[in-house]
């Protein structure tokens, strides 16, 4: 019986949140500097750098996630990770439209849209899915 199967739930909740935490505040920040990096490096448009950024970070969470905040290790890697892309497909859906409000109204409230910005709208989107993504990851994802 694994460490998670032992534990009562709320303890088990009470272990997740915060590693779910670190894992999103890592992938925050691979979204960001790939984002930023896109934006600014190569002079990609800031709505269309976020996806190949969104992308590397979620299969860097999946992983993360799997290893330390569900321990899933032994749940199969393929069909987990099919599960966990449809629950990120739909966070991202969340994240990305409330990231491209967040670039629509920065203007409006007398905020540049420049590339060191960009790390700012990525965080607003992020903190939007964050709840329905653990939940997603949590009951159907990373499911026992």
């Amino acid at each position: 019986m694994s460490r998670a199967q032992t534990m009562r739930p709320q303890g088990e909740l009470a272990r997740q949140i915060p590693a779910f935490a670190l894992v999103g505040l890592a992938g925050f920040c691979v979204d960001s500097l790939v984002t930023y990096g896109l934006a600014h490096g190569l002079g990609v448009a800031p709505a269309l750098a976020r996806p190949p950024a969104v992308l590397v970070a979620m299969i860097g969470n999946f992983l993360l996630n799997r290893a330390f905040t569900f321990d899933a290790a032994r749940t199969p890697l393929l069909s987990g990770f099919a599960r966990y892309a449809l629950v990120s497909a739909l966070a991202t859906l969340v994240n990305y439209a409330v990231y491209l409000a967040a670039l629509a109204l920065a203007p409006r409230l007398g905020i540049a849209v420049t590339p060191a910005m960009l790390p700012l709208f990525v965080a607003i989107g992020v903190a939007a899915a964050m709840a329905p993504s653990f939940v997603g990851f949590r009951a159907f994802a990373f499911k026992k």
